[in-house]
């Protein structure tokens, strides 16, 4: 299951970021707040759930 976890949280990471820089050069809008906060929310559930399964692991 941490595994699971693990990847899961790595896949939003990513998917925020490439959200972020692919629609920010698409539509020239970097400091959009829409884009803010789809990529904050992902970004934030990402590395919450990282944490998550280290310290699952670490039980």
């Amino acid at each position: 299951m941490n595994r699971a976890i693990w990847i899961f949280s790595w896949i939003l990471i990513i998917l925020g970021l490439i959200i972020y820089f692919s629609w920010a050069l698409l539509y020239d809008a970097w400091t959009d707040v829409g884009l803010y906060s789809i990529t904050a929310v992902l970004l934030t559930f990402g590395v919450l759930g990282a944490l998550l399964a280290v310290v699952k692991k670490e039980d």
